[in-house]
């Protein structure tokens, strides 16, 4: 059971760093984290995972680029507005079509926890990644077996009907879209970790 709390509690920490790289512009305070010790030691641990090897180191050069830029805030701002303005690659129903069960269900669990976003589209990627974060942290904190596996259900819904669906179109676009590179290597790392967290999902978790 201390395993499983560590892991959900690592796979919430995943879920909440992608959202808030995504979800809003990054601040000053934020891109200088890039250079930062805390920084380079969470994607030296991202990249021990083979999977994950390629894609941190690579997301991690684009952070040294972005700290190189003259002006790093300007920079990474119009390329968020270029990906994330309108239209915007985050609403989820121009990449992929949901099923109509998971998003019903996301829409009661968007009503249950809530959201630290703006809004509580459930069709809006980072309320998505959010809502993977709240079940897992919800998993690890509770000692009834039934509650547990209901979460742990919710999640495997969420995953295997949602995300499944729109992160490949979502990285696809990243990439065309991004000139500079930093978004791109962003949403191939959270394609990266999402493959890992499926098979855990749905092959290990329990």
């Amino acid at each position: 059971m201390q395993d499983f709390n560590l892991t959900s509690q690592r796979r919430a920490e995943l879920y909440q760093w992608f959202t808030a790289l995504f979800a809003a512009p990054l601040s000053e305070e934020d891109i200088r984290e890039f250079g930062g010790y805390d920084m380079h030691r969470f994607l030296d641990s991202l990249a021990t995972l083979d999977p994950l090897t390629e894609p941190a180191e690579g997301f991690r050069r684009q952070a040294e680029r972005v700290l190189a830029l003259p002006d790093p805030h300007a920079g990474l701002l119009q390329q968020y507005g270029r990906l994330f303005g309108q239209p915007s690659l985050l609403d989820t129903s121009a990449l992929a079509e949901p099923e109509d069960q998971a998003l019903v269900l996301m829409s009661v669990l968007l009503q249950r926890h809530g959201t630290r976003l703006d809004d509580d589209d459930p069709l809006n990627a980072c309320n998505q990644l959010e809502m993977m974060a709240s079940l897992a942290l919800a998993a690890a904190a509770t000692d009834e077996d039934g509650a547990r596996l209901a979460l742990l259900d919710q999640q495997r819904e969420l995953a295997n009907n949602l995300l499944i669906g729109w992160l490949p179109p979502f990285e696809a676009a990243c990439r065309e879209r991004d000139e500079f590179g930093f978004y791109a290597a962003a949403a191939g790392l959270l394609q990266a970790m999402f493959s890992m967290d499926l098979h855990y999902l749905n092959n290990v978790a329990e």
